[in-house]
């Protein structure tokens, strides 16, 4: 409507509100998105607090991958069979220890992420990838895949020493294997056998690899280095 000089009033056609079609939109967008990467590849300060943010949102906040403009998936991987182990308790005790450090919100964890120095974003993000790392066999899986070619040559490059992570026991590795087992794990650390271990019951023979084996930094074969020929093998 619109009032004249007389004070009447006439209508007055009004056009139809402009709009964008879904086809145009996802055209613009997709170059807008095209712009964004072109324009992060020169900005590393940005791209390191964004991909920290990225999966540190799904690493602490249970987010999900659509919560962030990166394609960045991570998974972090479940620790129920090692609970109680040495790396178990490390892995537990700084990520509480991120926790406290952290935004308590999600909604806060990007402005967080480009006000924090880069050492401490590293820092996070070595954090946040180590939560994703995946290298267990299962029965299905193949020794020489990929994955596990992968998981050999990070161990080499991280020059990991299971020593320090693992202590084979009677409970955590003895009494689940047979006795030729147990008895070739004795002959390795003692430099030869004893005819009397024969006659041992399992269960003893498994504690006296224990006391044998302890403080030698003997491993079961799986978990000894080199790891990129244990992985070829």
């Amino acid at each position: 409507m619109q009032a004249q000089d007389d004070g009447t009033v006439v209508a007055v056609e009004v056009a139809d509100a402009f709009t964008l079609s879904a086809s145009l939109i996802e055209s613009l967008t997709a170059h807008r998105s095209a712009s964004l990467s072109a324009t992060l590849m020169d900005r590393r300060d940005i791209a390191l607090a964004a991909t920290v943010h990225a999966m540190a949102l799904q690493v602490f906040y249970n987010g999900a991958r659509g919560d962030t403009v990166l394609q960045i998936t991570a998974t972090t991987a479940s620790l129920h069979r090692v609970e109680g182990s040495a790396a178990c308790m490390a892995i537990v005790a700084t990520q509480e220890n991120w926790s406290e450090n952290i935004p308590g919100d999600s909604a806060d964890l990007f402005a967080w992420c480009l006000a924090q120095p880069q050492g401490r974003l590293l820092d996070l993000l070595a954090f946040c990838a180590a939560q994703t790392v995946n290298a267990v066999m299962l029965k299905a899986d193949r020794p020489d895949s990929s994955r596990m070619e992968h998981a050999a040559l990070l161990a080499d490059a991280l020059k990991l020493d299971m020593a320090k992570w693992f202590t084979p026991t009677a409970a955590n590795y003895f009494s689940r294997i047979g006795k030729a087992g147990i008895i070739e794990a004795l002959r390795e650390v003692k430099g030869a056998t004893a005819p009397a271990w024969n006659g041992i019951k399992k269960a003893d023979l498994a504690a006296l690899a224990e006391r044998e084996t302890a403080g030698t930094a003997w491993l079961p074969e799986v978990l000894r280095a080199p790891a990129i020929a244990q992985a070829k093998a």
